[in-house]
């Protein structure tokens, strides 16, 4: 599902404006340790380790790691939150240099200048929870639609209204019924317009036009997806609310209205709200309140006629969720979370860039046609400050980052293929996928302690300095189809290299972690703003403007956030990775030290890295 206004660049503040530590302290009544969390009492032992090319993994009992054989390498420090529920900064572990690092390197903790806000719920997720609050409330059947009974397809031609239902943009949850005219007619699709609808009704011929080029865009689009996706859903399910079960009962072709044809909704949104468009799971369900009792694709009209290339990208992106729904739900039995569907449909949309001719720099406004755009913003924050699940827009950015570096390190489409369509969800479908699709075996820890290794530093064939289009076997998943000039070609689901150190996913310290009490917390390299390329988000965000007296900044950093200092403290969010460049060593052994922060108990996995 796709939102327009609602950003991660400034969302993720949020999490930035309390979360440095500035003291410890065990206070009372205090639960006991949670589950895979460990007393900080048991902090006792020393560990020494050789210098390696391999990741150190701090123990649990861990207070004193001595690291020989360092001299003239640098020593990175990377924390990772290995579960589904956050991490508060008391409950994280700092590490204190004792020796052998020169003293660019401050100890002390400090508090930041910058300002927080707080996070927006996306309203994606606002759909899909009020969908599944309302499933799982009734004592009953749900409600039967108002609207007249399905009994079957119906002879629809150019030009004929029909009456749908949709969900007012405004607060969706509103459920109107709104008369519809048919601009597009085809085997396997329906392209329509709210017919009131003030950008339709601007210019009919070019909506006209637009909608066509869509729905050739889209039904050629949509058989690639479904290849690896998997098929929507062929027949209207009952629910149980007794057992909590989705079962199937009439064919689509024999009982909806439209048939098994895939309908496409245009009404605006923008205006009113902040979509470009969306999918509901009620329009699967027989009976449900709302349900239009086929297969439905909903989509912003202003869209259409002003960014017709992000029309066609959100197109596939909130289809891929119709798909995952009746495969995952549906048929499955498994009920995915907001972000794993998040994480589903932006691969979706990188693996489709080719297809729909968009460049991997393709920025344009606030966002653009290519999910890359989201990750100069998960560069700065929200790979570790929001993490990886929730229910606000820093969600898009933080899972794109971790897709990304998946699908390009461990098989591309093939990974994709198994995420798509194993019996698993969320975190588990992960490492499903991966130990199907690359026979590579990985808890949530394992896999996030290398996520944060990969991020330190570039480096050849480290998950984005790859493309993923190259992995042996893919060959297998490539699907032909027939291009606008009738001519056939076989699509390879390129997916291409990103390096996350170049300037266009750089990004600007908008909380002011360079200079908290005259200090700098930041190690990565720096440039002048001017230097971010024209289309970079930080560099074009009407951020700067929009609030006053914020001035445009001077200074633009590249790469994902380097703190400098180990005994800098953070909430780090679900599955969340923060990462430390503590200095080059001085000496051929090197000292740390680590406390948890709150005295009490701590779940990161603390790694260290020489390089």
């Amino acid at each position: 599902m796709k939102l327009k206004a609602v950003k991660s660049f400034a969302i993720a503040l949020a999490f930035l404006g309390a979360a440095f530590f500035v003291g410890c302290s065990n206070g009372s009544g205090l639960p006991p340790i949670p589950a895979d969390q460990h007393p900080a009492s048991d902090i006792t032992q020393t560990q020494t380790e050789a210098a390696s090319s391999q990741p150190i993994t701090v123990g649990p009992t861990t207070k004193k790691l001595i690291l020989s054989g360092v001299k003239g390498k640098t020593i990175y420090m990377t924390k990772t939150n290995p579960l589904s529920v956050a991490l508060k900064k008391e409950n994280t572990r700092a590490a204190k240099i004792k020796n052998g690092i020169s003293a660019s390197i401050f100890e002390d903790p400090l508090e930041p200048s910058g300002f927080s806000r707080e996070a927006e719920q996306d309203p994606h997720a606002l759909i899909y929870q009020n969908f599944w609050n309302t499933l799982k409330n009734s004592s009953s059947a749900p409600k039967k639609l108002a609207m007249s009974v399905q009994n079957g397809p119906k002879n629809y031609s150019v030009g004929d209204t029909e009456t749908f239902n949709n969900l007012k943009p405004e607060d969706l949850k509103t459920i109107e019924q709104n008369e519809f005219e048919l601009l597009v007619s085809e085997d396997d699709y329906y392209v329509w317009v709210k017919k009131d609808d003030a950008q339709y009704n601007k210019d009919k011929d070019a909506f006209k036009a637009k909608a066509q080029e869509l729905g050739k865009k889209f039904i050629n689009g949509y058989k690639l997806v479904s290849h690896i996706y998997g098929e929507p859903a062929k027949n209207i399910y009952l629910y149980d609310p007794a057992t909590e079960t989705f079962t199937k009962d009439e064919a689509l072709s024999t009982y909806s209205k439209t048939g098994e044809k895939i309908n496409i909704l245009f009404y605006e949104m923008l205006e009113q709200g902040k979509l470009y468009g969306f999918v509901s799971p009620r329009d699967s369900i027989k009976g449900y309140e709302g349900s239009n009792e086929g297969r439905f694709l909903y989509l912003d009209s202003k869209t259409l006629l002003e960014e017709p290339m992000e029309a066609y990208s959100t197109s596939l992106h909130e289809f891929s969720h119709a798909i995952s729904f009746t495969v995952k739900t549906l048929e499955q039995g498994v009920e995915w979370t907001y972000w794993y569907g998040e994480f589903l449909a932006l691969l979706c949309e990188d693996m489709m860039q080719d297809y729909l001719g968009v460049s991997d720099l393709d920025v344009d406004g606030d966002l653009g046609n290519t999910p890359k755009g989201r990750l100069c913003t998960a560069n700065y924050t929200d790979s570790w400050g929001y993490g990886l699940t929730g229910n606000a827009s820093p969600t898009y950015a933080a899972g794109f980052l971790l897709g990304s570096w998946i699908s390009r390190k461990f098989g591309g489409v093939k990974f994709i293929r198994e995420l798509a369509r194993n019996n698993s969800v969320d975190m588990k479908s992960i490492l499903d996928a991966l130990q199907t699709a690359a026979g590579k075996s990985y808890t949530e820890a394992s896999l996030l302690q290398e996520f944060a290794g990969d991020m330190l530093v570039p480096a050849a064939g480290s998950g984005h300095n790859q493309n993923a289009a190259t992995y042996q076997g893919n060959a297998l998943y490539t699907c032909s189809y027939t291009d606008s000039a009738g001519q056939v070609q076989t699509y390879l689901y390129p997916i291409t290299a990103i390096d996350l150190w170049e300037p266009f996913y750089g990004w600007c310290d908008i909380s002011n972690l360079s200079n908290i009490k005259g200090k700098n917390c930041i190690s990565n390299v720096s440039i002048p703003f001017s230097g971010l390329p024209a289309k970079n988000t930080y560099r074009k965000h009407k951020y700067w403007e929009d609030t006053p007296p914020r001035a445009t900044p001077t200074t633009a950093y590249l790469g994902p956030l380097l703190l400098n200092n180990g005994g800098t403290c953070f909430n780090i969010g679900p599955y969340g990775s923060m990462l430390f460049k503590l200095g080059t060593a001085d000496n051929s052994t090197v000292t740390l030290e680590f406390t948890c922060v709150g005295g009490v108990y701590f779940g990161d996995v603390v790694t260290i890295w020489v390089k």
